[in-house]
């Protein structure tokens, strides 16, 4: 991305926007094109689903669920 300006996508407007630097606490990004920014709330749900799939999340779905007392902190 050196030399061009990045893309970031905003989630408030759902919207691709250009800037130097992440233009406020809505986006996402950088990414290195346009197409990225415009796919990546999708990429970034399925690699939610994923994890909330695998072993890793199951003592954050045991607290949610109300099945262990612990605190996250």
């Amino acid at each position: 991305m050196s030399g061009s300006q990045p893309y970031w996508y905003n989630l408030s407007t759902q919207s691709v926007v250009r800037a130097d630097e992440r233009p406020s606490d809505d986006t996402i990004g950088p990414f290195a094109t346009a197409q990225e920014a415009e796919d990546s709330p999708a990429i970034l749900l399925e690699h939610a689903r994923a994890w909330l799939e695998s072993e890793e999340s199951e003592p954050f779905r045991a607290m949610a669920e109300g099945a262990d007392d612990s605190d996250l902190v």
